[in-house]
This record gives C-alpha cells, structure tokens and sequence, in this order.
C-alpha cells in the first residue's frame, strides 16, 4: 500500500497522524512513549463521553512533531496495529492503534472533524457514541457506507489506513469526484448494520477459539460480516433464541457444521435440545466445552 509506504520512508511525515485508542492502555503512560510523543505532537480528542474517564479519550499524535519515533519505530507499530487487531478478533478487546491518516490540512480542523464523529443519532431517539476509532467499527464503516457517506466520514482526510484481519491494513480514500463534504451523520440503515456488531464479533471470537481449540476438525474461514449479519437476523427470530450468544453460538452451529445440522447429526439435535432445557452454560460456552468427537463431521458449504 502506497500510503504506508510513504511513512515508512518518511523521516518526517508532514501530513501524517498516528490515531490511539486508550481504552486499555495510556501509551503516555510509557516514560519512552511520552518522550517520543512530546506535547506539541498531541491532540487529545475529548468528548462528554470521556467525562468519567477522561484518560481513555482517543489520542491524534502528529507525526512530523514527534521525537526520535522514525521509520524503524514506526514500523514496530504498523505491526502492532496488525497483531493486536487479529488478538482483539480472537479474545475482544480493544486496539491501540486505531489508524494511520493523512491530510494536507491543520491538525486543528483534522481533530475538530474527528471530535464531531463521536456523536451520532440513533434510531432509538438517543445521541450514541460512535466507536470509530475502533479497528473493528472502521471496518464494518468502511464495508457498509456509500462513496459519499465515506467521503463524509473522512471530512479533511484524505487517507484513512486502518488494521484489519487477515488482510494486515485497509485503506479508505477521499473520493474528490464526489467533493468533501462535513462528518458524517448516520442514518438508519447504518445503524442496522452497526447494532449487529457486538453479535459479529461474538461469532468471530467463537469460530476463532474452536479453530484453536479444534485445529484438525474446524479449520473454517471466518464469516464476512454481511453473510453473517444475515443469518444471525435470520437466528435471532428462532423460538429458543434470546440472547446475543444465542444468536452467535447458533449461527457458529450453521456456518461449521451447516444449517440443518441438526437434522443431519443425532448428536447434535440431542446435545442442543438439552441446552435449551438447561440454558448453562452460555451457549458459546457450551460449543467451546463440546470435544473434538462433536466437531469431527463432514463440512457443508456454509453459504448454501
């Protein structure tokens, strides 16, 4: 990618930001940290959201104000951004590195913009806090947006690089043909694309630990969110189904063993009729507690 290529090389990047989630961890925290990121070279994005916990405001740290943060250092972080990205995925959490953007313009007007991006209408009649800055939440902005809602959300940037599993980084441009526009105000479809992502991530972090737990038997690719969206809709309207694990533990059973697998396998209509007279463990946990035996079956393709 052309754009991380540039801060690679750079030995002051103008133009480039680097964009810090503290969320579990202040990086100021760190004497050499702080050092490097001396107090001309940082913005703190503040919002009433952080009126409680002000220390976990996300940090724009200007790269060209930065000290003794060059291109080796740099690259120890583009790294970062990648393994915590595919770690958060795996066990939740959040990431410290959020993206890497671009932009000819003042780092006042580039943090002013990404102030304005915190609060968002909801459907529900309420101000939401939008988790952009969230690896995870960009990509699912980055999938489900127009040209021109994207172009909104970019504002005064004009390259957005942000960590994604397993692709390393993502890259998000302005679109000048369609003209820059003031932050994005989202709107109701977005939304209901948005309040399926703690199910998503649910899913994911599931197939993920039975792959780790299982290797031999559920070797699966991981759901792309539209597909999965879908089903754990179509999961969510079961009778038997009422919670958020219930829905992701449902739809891990489709997509690695198939949609009628309860038709298909005796054992599995057996073990999940007992949970649900039981209802415990949660049923992701119960899927990560059934042994090898129960996975080792023929896969369906997951998309018919």
């Amino acid at each position: 990618m052309q754009a991380l290529h540039e801060i690679l090389q750079a030995e002051a990047p103008e133009g480039w930001y680097l964009l810090l989630d503290r969320t579990q961890g202040d990086p100021l925290a760190s004497e050499s940290l702080a050092a490097c990121f001396p107090e001309p070279a940082v913005t703190v994005l503040n919002d009433a959201f952080f009126v409680h916990a002000p220390e976990q405001a996300p940090l724009l740290v200007n790269l060209a104000e930065t000290v003794d943060f060059g291109p080796e250092e740099r690259r120890t972080w583009l790294k970062r951004g990648t393994d915590d990205i595919e770690d958060s995925l795996r066990k939740g959490g959040a990431v410290m590195v959020s993206a890497w953007l671009w932009s000819a313009q003042p780092v006042e007007q580039v943090a002013r913009h990404l102030k304005r991006l915190f609060v968002q209408p909801h459907p529900d009649g309420r101000q939401h806090h939008l988790r952009y800055y969230d690896p995870r939440i960009t990509r699912l902005l980055d999938q489900s947006l127009s040209g021109e809602d994207k172009n909104q959300l970019l504002g005064p940037i004009d390259h957005w690089c942000y960590p994604a599993h397993p692709t390393g980084y993502r890259h998000m441009a302005i679109d000048e043909a369609k003209g820059r526009a003031s932050a994005v105000s989202l709107r109701a479809e977005h939304w209901e694309q948005l309040d399926w992502a703690a199910h998503y991530h649910k899913l994911l972090r599931t197939v993920a630990g039975l792959s780790e737990l299982h290797p031999d038997t559920v070797a699966a690719q991981w759901p792309d969110f539209p597909l999965a969206r879908q089903w754990l809709r179509e999961a969510a309207v079961l009778p038997w189904v009422g919670t958020e694990d219930e829905a992701a533990g449902c739809v891990a059973l489709w997509w690695l063993l198939g949609r009628d697998c309860e038709e298909r396998y005796p054992d599995v209509a057996v073990e999940l009729e007992q949970y649900r007279q039981d209802r415990a463990p949660t049923l992701t946990e119960w899927l990560l507690f059934a042994g090898a035996e129960f996975w080792n079956k023929p896969r369906q393709p997951p998309f018919v």
